[in-house]
Formats: C-alpha cells, sequence, structure tokens
C-alpha cells in the first residue's frame, strides 16, 4: 500500500514522498483501516518541518486523525470488518493517517456520529477531543461565564468556540483578516477581535471593560497569550493547548500570582478509557443535536497531501482541511 512519508525534514512540498508499506496481519486489540478521510493538522505541518515535540527524528509520517472503514481485527478486538470509526493514528511510530490503510489500537477508535460524513469525522477527533478536555473538563467553562478564544479560524478555535456556545457562554475570538471574522461569528462567536487591528487586551477592555474574561483557551502562544493574560478576571482560568505561533507562552509567575489566575494544561492523551468514551458520547448528542459540527475548510485528494499540509503550516485554512483517502 502507499503512504506519504519524509526522509528529511523540510517544506512537505519538498521531502513528503509516497512510499511503499504493508501490514502484518493486526496484533492483539488492533484493528486495521481503509482510510476514507484524513484531518489535517497544524501538528502535521511541524513534524515535517522538525519542529513537533513527538517526533524527534525522520522519517516522518504525518497524518493524526483519520475516518475509516475496519478491513482486518486482531484477536480480542469487538469491531469487526465493514464498521466505520474515526481514530486517532500511531503517527509517531511511523504510521500516520496519510496512507491506503492504517493499522491503529482498537481502544483509539470512536464510533462516528450519527449523520456525519467520513470528511468531517476525520476533522473530529484531535480539535473536538481537545476541546472537550480544555473548555469543559479541565476549565470547567460554566454559562454566564466569558471566553476568549485565540486563533478562532483554526480548527483548534473553531471547536472551542461551538463547545462555548453550547455550554451557554459568551465566547469572543481573536483573527486576522475579515474573511475569518466573518466564519467565528457564522460558528456563533459574540464578538471578533481583529489583532492586526488593535491588541487583543485593548479589544476585549473595550468589550468587558474591567471585568475581564473567566478563560482563555490558547492554541497559539506568543504574543497572543502575553496580551491575553492582560485581561483576565479574578480567579480565571487560562487554558495551553499549543503554539500555532511558533513560541510558547512565556509564564510570568509574578503576573500569575497578582492577577490570581490559574495555568492548565489540556491533553487528551491524559484522560482515562472511560473518560474519552463518556466525553465523546456526550459530543455525539451534540453534533447531533446541531450544537456543534466540522466546519471544513477545503477536501484535497490523496495525490495533494503537501499542498494539504502547508495550506495549514501557512495559516491560510479558515476551519479544517480534509485529504480525501486514496480508495475512498
Amino acid at each position: 500500500m502507499q503512504i506519504w512519508r519524509a526522509e528529511r525534514f523540510g517544506k512537505p512540498q519538498e521531502v513528503l514522498e509516497l512510499a511503499e508499506l504493508e501490514y502484518p496481519e493486526p496484533a492483539h486489540q488492533m484493528v486495521e483501516l481503509k482510510v476514507e478521510a484524513t484531518g489535517v493538522g497544524l501538528p502535521d505541518a511541524l513534524m515535517v518541518a522538525g519542529n513537533y515535540p513527538a517526533v524527534h527524528r525522520p522519517p516522518v509520517t504525518p497524518g493524526q486523525e483519520i475516518a475509516g472503514v475496519v478491513t482486518r481485527v486482531g484477536a480480542g478486538c469487538t469491531l469487526q470488518p465493514g464498521d466505520r470509526v474515526l481514530s486517532s493514528t500511531r503517527f509517531a511510530e511511523g504510521f500516520g493517517g496519510f496512507a491506503e490503510y492504517c493499522q491503529v489500537h482498537e481502544s483509539e477508535t470512536l464510533p462516528i456520529p450519527a449523520g456525519m460524513s467520513a470528511e468531517q469525522a476525520a476533522g473530529f477527533w484531535v480539535p473536538f477531543h481537545t476541546g472537550y478536555v480544555g473548555v469543559i473538563q479541565r476549565a470547567q467553562l460554566k454559562r454566564g461565564e466569558t471566553m476568549l478564544v485565540l486563533g478562532g479560524a483554526g480548527s483548534s478555535g473553531s471547536a472551542a468556540i461551538q463547545l462555548g456556545k453550547a455550554v451557554g457562554a459568551e465566547v469572543i475570538a481573536t483573527v486576522s483578516s475579515q474573511e475569518k471574522a466573518e466564519f467565528c461569528r457564522s460558528l456563533g462567536a459574540d464578538h471578533v477581535i481583529n489583532y492586526q487591528e488593535t491588541p487583543i487586551n485593548e479589544a476585549v477592555k473595550a468589550i468587558k471593560g474591567r471585568a475581564g474574561v473567566e478563560v482563555v483557551y490558547d492554541p497559539v502562544g506568543g504574543t497572543a497569550f502575553a496580551q491575553a493574560v492582560k485581561c483576565m478576571a479574578r480567579h480565571g482560568r487560562v487554558v495551553l493547548i499549543g503554539y500555532s505561533s511558533g513560541e510558547w507562552p512565556k509564564i510570568d509567575p509574578l503576573n500569575a500570582i497578582l492577577r490570581s489566575y490559574s495555568l492548565i494544561g489540556a491533553f487528551p492523551g491524559a484522560r482515562t478509557l472511560e473518560e474519552t468514551q463518556s466525553q465523546h458520547a456526550e459530543m455525539c448528542r451534540m453534533a447531533e443535536a446541531g450544537q456543534i459540527r466540522v466546519p471544513v475548510d477545503k477536501v484535497f485528494e490523496f495525490s495533494q497531501v503537501p499542498e494539504a499540509i502547508a495550506r495549514v503550516g501557512e495559516s491560510k485554512a479558515v476551519g479544517k482541511v480534509i485529504v480525501r483517502g486514496a480508495l475512498a
């Protein structure tokens, strides 16, 4: 079968190539999926460039999340050939999702919400499970509170906006263009800040006055984080999930003490299997009720994987970029 792989770090269009790989029979509690679609995220661009913490050396096989059809199962599995699921992948082990087939641990697979297409399902796992852990489990955002979402037009930010509205919070999103502002409003954002025009902290003050925001959801880091923590409400919570700016947040302990806010890490991989499954079931109910959806930016063909990853890495996407499976 074919899989996209990079033997060295660099730009996607320069280093990614199609390679041949044959899977053995699935091992105990492993399942094989025919990939229907693969979600593209910033980690794909970072790992190809050599800037992702979980991937230290080539070869690199990007593709963190997929939707597909079970083709083979190992011993001890409950899934059967023909079942459709979404899943995270073993990309850090050399088995990413930009492939014709993918073998994953059965425990990493989850049912696709009713009525959801393969393209949408492929972009559900990472942004929405990260968002649920950050917004609902860790920050415990409540009805009537205000959440500031940095990078609102990205896949992580767009999921957080919808989850915030689903729990009844006021949501402020930051963006870099008018197109992205309109996109965030379409997802339910109550206010949108174009940080190219106004510093985030000044814009939040104009909206909230001295009250500030109870929660900051930060997949961006860098300058955005530095500005966001200036507008925290008393006993606020800052949820850290990434660094799309290319710069990790610079933490000032004295600032956190004086403003009395909490810094919270959110990583879906730290959950128990029971937590993962129960949270997914709740999000399935949200999706089926129309409260959350995967806003697809663009669907690329399997032959266009380098271009798809470059689109995300260059911050051109508005929503989730998807690659259609080679055999779909």
